[in-house]
């Protein structure tokens, strides 16, 4: 859990620090949304990869190798001097996170009874979204206080605490399968990098960038239709029409929690928070996700994963609605908070793993945690760059009515996926 904190802190903690940040490589905050995007698309491809080699190498090992890449990373960030490194730093950091969060999960599920993991997914999913949530608090107080650079220094220590306590871990279980596509994975990345990248640029450079992502998308293809060899991601549990609103359900969930590290620059701009305030804002979302992740869990146990995910994306998309319309007032922001809050308990961990589990066999666990993962990054990734463009048409009010819209596309994607409870029965009955 320890591990999982860490890397999921790093997806939230710059920002508060974005002006911050973007002032100090004098880029604009489009081009800075990029340092989320980079780390994510980087998480994308390592998250399936290491999950599943985690599977069959032995968990424990990938997930000390994550720590240490991700200390790493959090180091160079701290010193870079140029953004085109600090893009670097941000992507190894992804590539430990993913290494980091779905061997965890796996191994920390294994040591649950079938019928209470809703409630240990619920418990990474608390640590995933608390950290999410705090992380901008932690990292305004430090960026005002101490400068930006010391919200990527403050990973060394934990990264270094998470390591030693790793030794103690007992040794985790391990397969023969064979792992996925490595080459597939690395081309997968390369084109979802792509694809975002064209909407960032103009004139001919996008068009050379979009042959790029054609040639990927293509090579990708390929690489997943051969007769022998794993594939990437394995498409069986994710056909047909119940299998695509999986993975869009997923992706919105994704572009919902990336909404958050622009709450902190409405703050600062809308209600004048200094650096430090804009952070704590996210305290009445990082509470209630905090207080209800739990719950979240027990009720996708007694009630089914659908029904909870969709109430998720309701208080997601009342959060979103609350947020948009100028003139803000604080206790309007406070509320919205709050419904970002339950949206997160009640999206994050539980629910979706849950299904994710129940299509995929016991010993796939890693791969399955892994490609739902993968599904939301991908979401995740995307949300900070499409929803600066919508900022840059009508400002915050286009922003976070995008997200209001893309909650109600999501709510309305799972009431074509089936529901993980009825699964459930329907094995055991047969």
């Amino acid at each position: 859990m320890a591990g999982v904190f860490v890397g999921a802190l790093d997806t939230s903690i710059i920002s508060p620090a974005v002006p911050l940040i973007a002032r100090s490589f004098h880029i604009t905050l489009g081009w800075l949304a990029w340092a989320l995007t980079t780390y994510t698309v980087a998480y994308v491809a390592s998250t399936v990869l290491a999950g599943a080699a985690g599977d069959r190498y032995g968990r424990r090992l990938l997930f000390r190798w994550g720590v240490v890449a991700f200390g790493i990373a959090s180091l160079t960030a701290a010193l870079s001097q140029s953004f085109a490194l600090f893009l670097l730093a941000r992507a190894v950091q992804g590539l430990g996170a993913g290494a980091v969060y779905p061997n965890a999960q796996a191994e920390g599920v294994r040591f649950f009874p079938p019928e209470r993991r809703g409630l240990a997914l619920g418990i990474f999913g608390a640590v995933f979204g608390l950290a999410s949530m705090v992380g901008p608090i932690v990292g305004g107080a430090l960026a005002q206080y101490f400068g930006w650079p010391f919200i990527f220094l403050v990973n060394i220590p934990i990264a270094a605490t998470v390591l030693l306590l790793s030794l103690r871990a007992p040794e985790s279980p391990r397969t023969n399968r064979t792992p996925p596509d490595f080459l597939a994975g690395t081309v997968f990345a390369v084109f979802l990098a792509t694809v975002l990248l064209t909407l960032e640029v103009g004139g001919p450079v996008r068009w050379l960038i979009g042959l790029v992502a054609a040639a990927a998308l293509a090579l990708f293809v390929v690489r997943e239709r051969r007769p022998r060899g794993a594939s990437f991601l394995d498409p069986r549990a994710f056909s047909g029409v119940q299998g695509a609103a999986l993975v869009a359900g997923a992706a919105v969930i994704g572009m919902d929690m990336s909404a958050a590290v622009f709450v902190p620059t409405l703050a600062q701009q809308s209600l004048h928070f200094s650096t430090l305030g804009s952070g704590v804002s996210l305290l009445p979302a990082a509470l209630s996700a905090a207080v209800l992740a739990g719950v979240g869990g027990v009720l996708t146990d007694r009630r089914g994963a659908r029904i909870v995910l969709q109430v998720g994306l309701l208080f997601a998309l009342v959060g979103g609605v609350l947020l948009a319309p100028p003139g803000m007032t604080l206790w309007r922001f406070i509320f919205a908070m709050l419904a970002f809050g339950v949206g997160t308990a009640f999206t994050m961990g539980a629910p979706l793993n849950r299904i994710a589990l129940a299509l995929h066999s016991d010993e796939q666990a890693g791969e399955a945690l892994a490609a739902v993962a993968v599904f939301r990054s991908v979401g995740l990734a995307a949300g900070p760059i499409l929803l600066t463009l919508a900022m840059a048409f009508h400002g915050f009010e286009g922003m976070f009515l995008t997200v209001a819209a893309v909650s109600l596309f999501g709510l309305l994607a799972f009431l074509l996926v089936p529901d993980s409870k009825a699964h459930a029965s329907a094995q055991s009955a047969a």
